[in-house]
């Protein structure tokens, strides 16, 4: 079950530097089909489905992998200053990664729906809905109308 070849990693390259060594290409191709099956484990049936794209889930393949291939030091922030010479480098992971946007890609859709809040739960149901407020506190009474108090002052 792999969605991405070699070439699709080639046809997506931008610059005079492709990669062509394929079996680099088919090792990272399957670490990052790795991390996304791990994520998403029933993704192979959405794309049998219909419900996502093989599309989709070769071109986060290809960034997945581009992202490793542009990046061979795996530095994740690099500065370089030219006097009095500095120059400093931060190394990352070394690991693919799914950047949040290629996770919303991936994820499954949800569908919109409307909902509602119940603002009076116990109406209907026999249950006490009236609340006498007395100077103690608050007392249950039987049950009333709904939304319906009775402030008493027991003086």
């Amino acid at each position: 079950m792999t969605w991405t070849t070699p070439q699709d990693i080639r046809e997506r390259w931008i610059g005079d530097d492709k990669p062509e060594n394929d079996e680099l290409l088919r090792a990272l191709i399957s670490d990052a089909e790795a991390v996304i099956l791990s994520s998403y484990p029933a993704i192979q049936d959405r794309i049998t489905n219909a419900t996502l794209s093989q599309a989709v889930v070769t071109m986060v393949t290809c960034r997945m992998v581009s992202r490793v291939l542009r990046n061979p030091e795996n530095a994740s922030y690099i500065s370089q200053t030219t006097g009095p010479f500095t120059q400093a480098r931060n190394l990352g992971q070394t690991d693919l990664w799914l950047t949040p946007d290629e996770e919303e890609m991936l994820a499954p859709k949800r569908q919109p729906g409307a909902y509602s809040v119940d603002l009076a739960p116990n109406a209907g149901y026999g249950l006490p809905n009236l609340i006498l407020i007395t100077g103690n506190g608050y007392v249950e009474g039987e049950p009333r109308p709904p939304h319906l108090a009775i402030i008493v002052d027991e003086d």
